[in-house]
């Protein structure tokens, strides 16, 4: 299969939409509503952090948008150096091509050093439902799933790591 590396990137959201075509990745893109806005759409709505740990390792970090994240027990799990902290807007250009309030795993394919640990919650694994990202746009919401995802996500480049972040157990 081929790679995004084999790909020449354009950016942008209208190339990371014609991307997913053409790897066979069928979506669904609507407008982007806030919470308590959001009768009748579909999927779970994912949360997606941007960490750095103390060696300037980078992880993108994904979950349901609920869940509650304990990063010290998540640090000892992926064995990261030190505490995390949230990365900074530059990181966020930098390494991944967006700004605050676009951080989605499609922005993976703007990693072409394949810098950033990906890290996904066990729980999106086991669920059944279509999951909702931003398209490098903050005003909308694509639905993919978690097989597609993972699809996505080794296009890119990366091994995605699955980590159950709801148990107490290291």
């Amino acid at each position: 299969m081929a790679t995004s590396k084999d790909w020449v990137w354009g950016g942008g959201r209208d190339a990371l939409l014609t991307t997913l075509q053409e790897i066979g990745i069928k979506l669904t893109t609507a407008p982007y509503k806030e919470r308590g806005q959001r009768n009748g759409m579909m999927g779970i709505f994912c949360k997606n952090l941007f960490l750095k740990d103390r060696k300037g390792q980078f992880y993108l970090v994904i979950s349901e948008e609920d869940a509650h994240i304990d990063l010290k027990r998540l640090r000892q799990c992926v064995k990261a150096a030190r505490n995390f902290s949230f990365a900074t807007a530059d990181d966020l250009y930098t390494h991944l091509g967006v700004e605050a309030g676009c951080v989605s795993p499609f922005a993976l394919i703007n990693d072409t050093h394949c810098n950033i640990r990906v890290i996904l919650d066990r729980n999106l694994q086991l669920c059944n439902n279509l999951l909702n990202f931003h398209p490098l746009s903050a005003y909308e919401t694509s639905l993919i799933s978690y097989q597609d995802l993972l699809v996505f996500v080794k296009f890119c480049g990366h091994s995605p790591e699955v980590v159950d972040m709801h148990t107490r157990d290291v």
